[in-house]
């Protein structure tokens, strides 16, 4: 038997979607990313699956402008410098993603790298629940360390706080977590050579 009110719904919404369009050239990424998620501080995201998408790597001129804010005037102006900045997306689970702010490698001459990636908010599940904690630690951070062939392991500070010393050229990172995760078996899509 038919229901007479969720057939012309049904109509309605097929109307409405944009099934039948040709579909549109995705954008060709930089840098993709898969990893499993190890922490002992969140243990409902132990196991989870990693994906990160890096659609462009923060040029060299934005990230010395980012670390002169940070180191004359704090980490809160710096979180409203990099808040609109989105050069890709991390996933954590089934999560609907993260905005990477900022995205930067370092390419050793055996083609092994380093790649850090900050987000303009701590990860859920990390960060403190509430009061005046929380807005101490408003970033979250990944570092992949990578072998020439792309893959390695990484780590993950869900909620961190930054700093920099322009004495030393130091960027430190505090977590708000006893101790950070890791993100184990990650592996890139696209190896660099």
């Amino acid at each position: 038997m038919r229901h007479p009110v969720i057939a012309p719904l049904l109509a309605f919404a097929l109307a409405l979607s944009p099934a039948l369009a040709p579909a549109k050239d995705k954008k060709k990424m930089a840098d993709e990313f898969t990893g499993t998620l190890i922490s002992m501080e969140v243990s409902a995201a132990m196991g989870k699956r990693v994906q990160i998408w890096v659609e462009s790597y923060t040029p060299d001129d934005v990230a010395e402008g980012l670390i002169k804010t940070l180191s004359e005037q704090g980490q809160r102006p710096l979180l409203n410098a990099v808040t609109d900045l989105r050069v890709g997306t991390i996933k954590l689970g089934t999560s609907n993603g993260y905005p990477i702010s900022v995205a930067r490698q370092r390419v050793q001459p055996d083609g092994s790298r380093t790649v850090v990636l900050v987000t303009s908010r701590p990860f859920v599940g990390f960060a403190p629940a509430a009061g005046t904690r929380i807005d101490d630690y408003p970033f979250g951070l990944i570092e992949l360390r990578l072998a020439a062939d792309g893959t390695g392991e990484g780590t993950i500070v869900g909620a961190a706080q930054l700093a920099f010393d322009p004495a030393t050229k130091d960027l430190s990172v505090k977590t708000y977590a006893t101790q950070p995760g890791r993100i184990s078996s990650v592996k890139a899509a696209q190896p660099k050579s």
